[in-house]
């Protein structure tokens, strides 16, 4: 009786321990295995973390777009998608008359498999990438930089190239000296940013509100109107961002605007200690600062203020939900400014729930690093190159500028066998243009490409706000913003 009762108990031990070999034995850490380069061809690595499949569609969305400028370009997305998470994706390009082909592919970072790992078996392999896209963030742009920077011997060809995609940090601390440096020099003379910068976003942002009459800040009876700017001392972006915002204002004073009115702004600036908080109510030092800012912006009724909250989508989703909550009309005379933290797609696509607009009454004006609403009109075909209405289409278009870069280097002039000869084309005019897409330094040229949306709330009599809100987007030509959609929503 007692063996009877005993064996079902050590039956399910025994199952539970071949199920857990059989689980260690799925999900043990696998090498970094490079898929081979046919002769010839050209691989761009693209380093990005396995739990982004989404992020991998719209750079394949990207590839596409080159079509739609060279209708010639064939796209073979044949191994884009694949069933098993341990391979790597690819999508291939290529023209007629060239045997040569630019295989983009995807080699997914984990917790164990990281850029260095990537970097040193890419290395070893015969031949070497041309190059490598990544850099999501900040710290991933700088981890796969360093990586980069310390392995000097690559088998086969001269050490690749960087492409940055959207980590918009100007400086990094070096950990040598704590000095700020740039982050195009954590792997000097071979990096290229695709997107534009902190102090190009913050530039922008404050370029355009200055133009705005309804939007710029205004005061009476000779005092500085204000700029309140909260900067998040736990998010090493916000806190750059803050300092660039800072800076750009600074350079306003004394500027005349358009109706030869000189307008003096005083920023300042509040460092909050951290950024974690609910979906809706300010943590208690983001609390405090408003406290204070509050009566300040009741006790001058007839001004327009500026609140520059450079942050991501949550404590400035709840900053603003708090400032309306405590007056709902205060987005008349308060402007709230940010970078590219807030998308498109947050407050449009998805506005209903992630940012309804009665609850958040204020002027939202933010960056775009490309065009979010360039839909095409129609619904032809996916590998036509077409972008679908409702989901923004920046990052496609940012993504598909740094490829066009790279396959007219690779394909229009002198053959490209290696990463020094495409640098050197990278660093002249380009043959379709006559321009350069990045300066010297590697950075992303500006005063052509930005774009900036403005969400403004629609007020109406007796203190009300409708739940629909007016969408602005705005394109910089010749140094000017030019209105180029409005969307009503």
């Amino acid at each position: 009786m007692r063996i009877r009762r005993v064996l079902p108990t050590v039956i399910v031990i025994l199952l539970g321990a071949v199920v857990a070999l059989a689980l260690a034995k799925q999900f043990q850490a696998r090498p970094a295995t490079p898929s081979p380069v046919p002769a010839g061809d050209h691989e761009i690595a693209w380093i990005h973390t396995t739990t982004s499949p989404q992020t991998w569609e719209r750079l394949v969305a990207a590839v596409f777009q080159i079509r739609r400028e060279f209708p010639a370009v064939k796209v073979d997305d044949s191994r884009a998608f694949l069933d098993q998470t341990a391979a790597v994706p690819e999508v291939v390009l290529s023209v007629p008359g060239r045997q040569d082909k630019i295989r983009l592919r995807w080699y997914k970072l984990s917790s164990e498999v990281g850029n260095q790992e990537w970097v040193d078996a890419l290395a070893s392999r015969n031949p070497a990438p041309l190059a490598f896209m990544g850099g999501g963030s900040s710290d991933r742009a700088i981890e796969l930089a360093q990586a980069l920077d310390q392995r000097t011997e690559w088998k086969g060809g001269a050490r690749p190239l960087l492409f940055i995609t959207t980590a918009t940090a100007n400086s990094v601390i070096d950990p040598d000296t704590g000095h700020p440096e740039s982050m195009l020099r954590l792997y000097p003379g071979r990096t290229f940013r695709g997107c534009f910068t902190n102090e190009a976003m913050a530039r922008a942002v404050i370029d355009f509100v200055w133009q705005a009459e309804d939007l710029q800040p205004r005061t009476e009876h000779g005092r500085a109107a204000r700029a309140y700017v909260m900067a998040w001392q736990d998010d090493p972006y916000s806190v750059d961002l803050a300092d660039q915002f800072v800076a750009r204002i600074q350079e306003q004073e004394g500027k005349e605007d358009k109706n030869g009115k000189r307008v003096s702004v005083h920023p300042l600036l509040d460092r909050i200690a951290y950024s974690v908080g609910t979906f809706t109510e300010p943590n208690p030092p983001e609390r405090e600062v408003m406290d204070r800012i509050v009566p300040e912006l009741a006790s001058h009724p007839d001004d327009r203020a500026i609140l520059v909250l450079p942050a991501v989508s949550q404590p400035a989703r709840r900053i603003i939900r708090a400032f309306a909550a405590d007056s709902p009309l205060i987005g008349q005379r308060l402007v709230a400014v940010t970078g590219d933290g807030v998308s498109f797609n947050l407050l449009f696509r998805d506005g209903d729930v992630a940012w309804p607009v009665q609850e958040l009454s204020i002027p939202l004006v933010f960056f775009a690093h490309q065009n979010p609403v360039a839909w095409n009109p129609d619904d032809a075909a996916p590998d036509t190159g077409s972008l679908q209405r409702l989901t923004a289409t920046d990052d496609v278009l940012l993504f598909a500028d740094i490829i066009r870069e790279i396959a007219v280097g690779v394909y229009m002039g002198e053959k490209v066998t290696d990463a020094d000869k495409l640098l050197t084309k990278l660093r002249t005019p380009s043959p379709l243009s006559g321009e350069m897409f990045f300066t010297e330094d590697g950075e992303r040229r500006t005063g052509k490409g930005e774009h900036i949306v403005v969400l403004r709330p629609q007020f109406r009599e007796g203190g009300r706000v409708d739940r629909e809100a007016a969408y602005e987007v705005y394109a910089r030509q010749k140094g000017q913003w030019k209105p180029i959609q409005r969307l009503v929503k």
